[in-house]
């Protein structure tokens, strides 16, 4: 990692532990950041938390950036949703996700 590289770890759908690497706003949500660095065909809605496929639960750590209308309304729709449970189109790409960890969820 360089200067100003943070790191999260995810694990994906097979249960394989995955780190990723970002600046701070290099993408504008974790869902673009994943899908142009590590998993093909995810978000079918492309962002616009209509769809729950970039369904996530936080493992460690939190996120504070509050949940929209259109993420509640899309996670209450998603069986198995829990109160670490989000939509990574919705969590912005900063220094606060630096060390968190989640497991990818949605269905691709």
């Amino acid at each position: 990692m360089t200067l100003n590289t943070y790191r999260l770890t995810y694990f994906n759908e097979f249960g394989e532990e995955c780190t990723a690497d970002f600046r701070n706003r290099e993408y504008h949500n974790l869902m673009e950041l994943l899908f142009d660095k590590y998993i093909e065909e995810w978000g079918d809605c492309k962002g616009r938390a209509w769809c729950g496929t970039c369904h996530i639960r936080i493992v460690e750590g939190t996120v504070t950036e509050k949940m929209g209308i259109d993420e509640k309304l899309t996670l209450s729709k998603i069986e198995g949703c829990s109160l670490v449970s989000r939509l990574a189109c919705q969590i912005p790409v900063t220094p606060e996700l630096n060390g968190i960890v989640f497991k990818i969820e949605g269905d691709r």
